[in-house]
């Protein structure tokens, strides 16, 4: 009977209904919001890694970033956004990669 006593005010916590404050107004619920939030931590360190492989890319190379992103040889996962999916868009020319999710675009 504890059990039932812990588990049911969880269930309720997990399935309620939040104000959602994320600017791509992903996660309706607690649960869905915090899912949201580590995919946001994993866009954070995929861009990070990304852009330390095209500065390791660019000391080996001629000082020129590379072609484009399949170019580093990082897994394909790491390429797109983990929310939505998207590819994340890398200017060539200057070596940069960012990310258009809502919200992601500080990163």
């Amino acid at each position: 009977m504890k059990v039932l006593t812990i588990l049911i005010p969880l269930a309720v916590i997990g399935c309620t209904e939040t104000g959602n404050q994320r600017a791509d107004q992903v996660g309706h619920t607690v649960v869905g919001q915090s899912m949201a939030r580590a995919k946001d931590e994993v866009c954070m360190e995929n861009l990070r890694q990304i852009r330390a492989a095209i500065q390791i890319a660019m000391t080996n190379a001629d000082e020129t970033p590379p072609a484009g992103l399949k170019d580093l040889r990082l897994p394909p996962e790491m390429l797109v956004d983990p929310i939505d999916k998207k590819p994340y868009d890398y200017d060539a020319a200057a070596g940069t990669v960012k990310c258009n999710h809502p919200g992601h675009k500080k990163y």
